[in-house]
Order: structure tokens, then sequence, then C-alpha cells
């Protein structure tokens, strides 16, 4: 039996791990901001959140706003009756970077947690690939808003990647909200072709997620006439001076787009690449990516004119013109006023909904009862539930076929116009 929340200076003190983050920008205030408080009388649940706020802090920060929101409406209304939800954020970086190692750390902690029904997370499918098997093993829901790599929920993989599912025929646990990089490469592909490109470049950074974006990219390219002039890759242990060399050697070819498969920043590289096509002499060639650089920092950080006219593809449809989204939309700006919406807000608060209707339905039909410790068995009734998930969420309609994929395809794209990331509609949809 879980012991009743109570509160102690403010901080949830039943069954919840805290994390201090020291020395993040704004966790503290995005901590405050939570509206997650603790009734008397009440049992306290977690939702646990592994994202990479020290690589990623736009877009990773945008995922723990979305679960809050999520959390924070289920207090309100009482969803669960004598349940009161609490997040748990926690960091998966390593020197800078996200890493396996790290995010499947957080996924046992989250496991040993007795009062954690679920998990939203990774952001990357790098990432994923270490801590998707711990999570199977101890039958602990998952959910990712914004992992693409195929493989990951592919039966062919299930041994490495759901083991326990595989030898023992146990539910699956892993399930995301996004649409695959099978979907976001060739669709992003077929939406260069229609708007006039003929000629491209293909790149990454090495990364799993980057390297299946641009290889489904490049197979697109190729099916339908976009001619692939060729492909390289930038050195992940010295991105600076292997883009500087990466840029020459596209530049000799001259193409009108150069699409990357990666991310933003320092440790990613694309606005460091696009500037060096700049720089390299290529004033008129349009660089393109996926959701891993639509954030403003890929703008921000680019000091040459890289990013000016850059394309993005994302998944799903554009929030601000969806119907489905503007309820969401609104509770975000209420609760983090100021803040920003990012790439995956409303996929985390989607996928954080999805925990917690498994998990009141579970309560409902008696198979789980309020108050008592998550174990693995309970675990699984959660994960059963969310597999059966069938809403209308922030981002469409959210339900998910015997594999954990989502049946939400869409793919949006934007472009860098004055500094500004600006909807240029949804991709042609392959099926």
């Amino acid at each position: 039996m879980l012991p009743r929340a109570t509160r102690l200076g403010g901080v949830l003190a039943a069954s919840t791990l805290l994390t201090s983050f020291t020395g993040i920008a704004g966790i503290a205030a995005h901590a405050a901001s939570r509206g997650a408080g603790n009734r008397a009388g009440m049992f306290a649940y977690n939702i646990g959140i592994s994202v990479p706020l020290l690589q990623l802090p736009e877009i990773a920060n945008g995922i723990s706003r979305g679960v809050d929101v999520a959390i924070a409406q289920a207090n309100s209304k009482h969803t669960i009756p004598g349940v009161t939800l609490h997040p748990i954020l926690l960091d998966d970086t390593l020197n800078g970077k996200y890493s396996g190692e790290k995010d499947a750390a957080n996924a046992r902690q989250f496991i040993t947690n007795v009062g954690v029904i679920g998990a939203v997370g990774p952001l990357n499918s790098g990432a994923d690939k270490v801590s998707e098997p711990v999570y199977n093993a101890n039958g602990l829901a998952q959910i990712s808003p914004s992992n693409t790599a195929v493989e990951l929920t592919a039966p062919s993989k299930r041994a490495l990647y759901e083991p326990t599912t595989a030898t023992t025929g146990s539910p699956i646990t892993y399930f995301r909200t996004c649409a695959t990089d099978y979907y976001q490469g060739a669709e992003g592909a077929i939406y260069a072709r229609e708007h006039g490109f003929k000629t491209v470049y293909v790149t990454d950074n090495k990364g799993q997620y980057g390297i299946g974006l641009a290889t489904y990219f490049k197979q697109e390219s190729l099916k339908i006439g976009l001619a692939v002039l060729g492909q390289g890759e930038l050195d992940p242990n010295n991105i600076a001076i292997s883009a500087r060399s990466l840029a020459a050697t596209i530049a000799a070819k001259k193409p009108g787009l150069v699409y990357f498969g990666g991310e933003y920043g320092s440790q990613g590289g694309a606005e460091i690449l696009a500037d060096d096509l700049r720089r390299a002499g290529l004033k008129n060639v349009t660089f393109m990516g996926g959701d891993g650089i639509f954030a403003q920092g890929f703008i921000s950080g680019s000091s040459a004119g890289g990013a000016s006219g850059a394309l993005a593809t994302t998944v799903g449809g554009n929030p601000a013109l969806d119907p489905s989204a503007q309820s969401f939309l609104a509770a975000e700006k209420a609760q983090f006023p100021g803040a920003s919406g990012a790439a995956f807000d409303t996929y985390s608060y989607d996928a954080a909904n999805a925990i917690i209707n498994a998990f009141a339905r579970a309560v409902k039909n008696g198979s789980i009862k309020v108050g008592q410790a998550m174990d693995r068995t309970r675990r699984l009734v959660i994960a059963r539930q969310v597999q059966a998930s069938d809403f209308l969420g922030a981002s469409g309609p959210v339900s998910f076929d015997k594999n954990g994929d989502t049946r939400n395809h869409i793919i949006r794209v934007y472009k860098v116009v004055n500094g500004q990331w600006v909807f240029q509609g949804n991709a042609p949809q392959i099926q």
C-alpha cells in the first residue's frame, strides 16, 4: 500500500523520487509552474519523464510541459478518484549529449519507485535503444512523443528491444505518439520534389535518428526522380572541422537542396553545416531537415545566414490550425506564461493522457485498487490499457497498432521566414 500524499514545504513527500537540477536555467521556474498540487487524503502516483534537458532544452522542456498540463488537468478533474498525480523529470544527458545508458538508468529509477504508473520519453531514438528493454523487462509502459526510428517497433527487432515480450508473450510496453522516419523522410522528399527541387545532397550526423531519417529521404528521392548528387556525414567527435570539409565537398556538386538528418546545437551540427554551406559559396542552396532542427535554437544558432529559408518537417498537423489542439494550447499558455510551444508538446500531452486514461480504466474495472504499489503485474495491466487507447488528443486521433505505433501519420512542413518558423502545409501522405 502506498502512503498517502502529504505536503512538506510544498514538495511531495510520499513515494516520490526527487531529483535536483542545479545549474539548468529555467528548471526551477518550470517546476514551480506545474500545478500538480497535493490534496489531503489522496494517494500519490507518478509519471516519469526522461529527456535531454542539457542538450536540447527547448524541445525537452516542451515535452515536460505537455506532461505537466495533462497531469494538472487530471488532478483538477479528479480523473482518478482518490489519486493525485505528479511528474518526475529526469535528464538523460552525459557530457552534454543524450545517453542511452543514462536513459536506462532513469528507467531503473522509475521502476524502483512504486508510485510510477508509466513514463514519457525519451526524446531521442538512440537513447531508447538502450532503455526500451529495461522498461519491457519490468512491465512499465513508456510512450515516446518523438522517437522516429522505424526499428524500435519492428516485429523483426522485438527480441532486441522488447526481449521479455518476445520470449514470454507478455504485452508490449513501448508506444509512440509520433510517426516514424519512414513517413517523415519519405514525405519530406515528396514535398521537396513537388516544390521544384531537382537535386539534393543527403547528409547526417551519424546518430541513430539522423541516419534513419536520411536513409528514408534518400530512398524516396531515388523513387520519385529527385536526383541525389551525393551523401556525406558529419563526424560527431569533430563537428566543426567535418562540417567545413563536408560543405566544401557539397559546394562542388552545386545541389539545389541539402538534406540533413540530425539535430541542431553543438552536438547535432545542423546550423553549423548550414552556415558552412553559405561560407563555401552556396548562397542560394536550401537547407532541409526533420524535427531535430525544428526549434528556434537552430535559427538563433546560425550566424552566417544558413538558417534563412530552411525547411523542416515534423510529425502531425499544425497545432495552431488544428481544432483539437486549441484547448491544450490555451492550457499550456495559462500554466506556463511566456513559454513558446515546441515541436512535441502536443505529443507528450497525448502520451501522458494515454497513461492516465489507462490507469483510470484499470482502477475503474477493478484490476488495480487505489493505494496499491506498482509492481510488474499491475504495470502490465496499465500497458494493456495503453494498447487499447482510442481518443481525440491535441495531436489528432490517438490509437496504437499492434506494434505500438501511432496510426496518425501526418507530416507538416515549416520554413524559416524572417527569423521564425512559418507553417507551409502538410506534406503529401504515403500509405
